[in-house]
């Protein structure tokens, strides 16, 4: 499942509301990608992420540009 749409639209919240209640139905493990460069969305679950997908994406282009 994928939210999307413009800023300030309320995109994070639906899909913490739509994440809890897949929790709350015991529908587990949930995997919750937050691909908005603000990053609301562990806020909003109450889990805070060491990483982001930002991160992750500049370490492979570094390595690939490394990679001899």
């Amino acid at each position: 499942m994928a939210v999307a749409g413009k800023g300030g639209t309320g995109k994070s919240t639906i899909a913490a509301l739509l994440i809890e209640r897949l929790r709350a139905r015991n529908m587990k493990p949930v995997l919750a990608v937050d691909a908005d460069p603000d990053c609301n969305l562990g806020t909003l679950l109450g889990a805070e992420a060491g990483e982001t997908i930002g991160n992750l994406r500049d370490d492979l282009l570094k390595a690939i540009k490394d990679f001899p």
